[in-house]
């Protein structure tokens, strides 16, 4: 499939694979299943590009999608499976300690990590929960744990913490045959959100039924979580004690990925593929089931990774106040940081440390204080 999108001559075998998927799609999909998404959102006129005056630096470290401050210095997970910390003032790497890869050898991608007493906590992409202390890995979960094999989930994408619960984001049902973002263009809802006590080692379903569930973080009281549902362009709160539902932001400006609060309060978005004013291809997926049968095809997803590339808005980042209204919204236009996503953005003084999840670089942008 490389070889034929870059051959200019190929125009006929991609029409023809297109068709064929087309008619395998709608043979097989429940063609009742419409998802109609909100029009996008028009883009406010007191939107932030990134230039150079905010992106005041970059750091090398590939696929860096979580931030912690953990002892005084920041962390992050790498592409290639470490953990690594690094200056939150120089911004030089200071360690990297291998993260163990799972029972097959794969090696560990960790996606949302966070920090309580000085201790580390995080979740990788094998629906693995680790504490590390002293350089030292302790799996909580691993594929040995028996309400795992139970469970069965799909990918551990974020976490949130208190003394007690660890609540984890599963993206969706384990699959290994679809690329996640195959998962995220056929808007199925069999995410969910799991809680482990860290007392008894119990872990349960807190919510089920969510569209990709992503970035996870409490309310200003702790008294509800947070839940990105990437796909479905929104963020709900889910009440912990009543496990009611209800909406915290709808129609958001891209594709919902990590929430982490802000220190003047409000929280911090990261979004990918924003979109706005017009039409999307997801926006227009959810009229089409047939079509987005089609996209669970393994053949069609290089042509998904070439949408992303080259036709997504631009990465943002936007902040939000404890009601969910739009306080701030900063958008790469211009593709200035040349990523499709901003997965996080971490609080460090003036300064924002921006995740993403493939990227080459992590990114460091500043503001006036008074701003966040």
């Amino acid at each position: 499939w490389v070889m034929v999108l870059l051959n200019a001559n190929s125009f006929t075998v991609i029409t023809a694979s297109l068709l064929a998927s087309v008619y395998i799609g709608f043979l097989q999909s429940d063609l009742n299943t419409i998802i109609q998404l909100p029009t996008p959102a028009s883009i406010p006129e007191d939107v932030e590009i990134v230039d150079r005056n905010i992106l005041r630096n970059v750091i090398s470290i590939t696929g860096g999608e979580s931030i912690a401050s953990y002892k005084g210095d920041l962390v992050t997970g790498t592409l290639d499976g470490n953990l690594v910390g690094f200056s939150s003032s120089n911004h030089s790497i200071i360690w990297s300690v291998p993260c163990p890869p799972n029972s097959k050898g794969v090696p560990c991608r960790i996606l949302g990590i966070r920090s309580l007493n000085d201790i580390l906590y995080g979740v990788d992409e094998h629906c693995r929960l680790f504490r590390f202390q002293d350089n030292t890995f302790t799996w909580l979960l691993d594929e040995n744990h028996e309400a795992l094999q139970d469970l069965k989930p799909g990918l551990f994408n974020d976490l949130v913490l208190s003394e007690d619960m660890v609540y984890i984001s599963d993206s969706f049902s384990f699959n290994p045959a679809l690329h996640p973002l195959q998962r995220f263009f056929s808007f199925e809802n069999s995410g969910r959100i799991l809680g482990y006590n860290l007392k008894t080692g119990e872990l349960g379903v807190e919510a089920e039924d969510l569209y990709l569930p992503n970035g996870i973080e409490f309310s200003q009281d702790n008294s509800s979580l947070l839940i990105a549902e990437c796909s479905m362009y929104r963020i709900t709160r889910l009440d912990i004690r009543s496990k009611e539902r209800t909406s915290f932001v709808s129609n958001t400006f891209g594709a919902v990925d990590n929430i982490r609060r802000s220190k003047n309060g409000g929280y911090w978005v990261g979004l990918s593929a924003s979109r706005f004013t017009s039409s999307s291809l997801p926006d227009y997926l959810g009229r089409y089931p047939a079509l987005r049968h089609m996209l669970t095809n393994k053949a069609t997803l290089p042509l998904l990774l070439l949408y992303d590339k080259v036709f997504g808005s631009g990465p943002a980042l936007y902040k939000i106040d404890s009601e969910g209204r739009t306080l701030r919204l900063i958008v790469d236009l211009n593709k200035l940081t040349n990523t499709v996503s901003f997965s996080e953005a971490h609080e460090v003084g003036d300064h924002l440390f921006v995740g993403t999840p493939f990227s080459a670089n992590t990114f460091v942008f500043q503001f006036d204080p008074s701003g966040f």
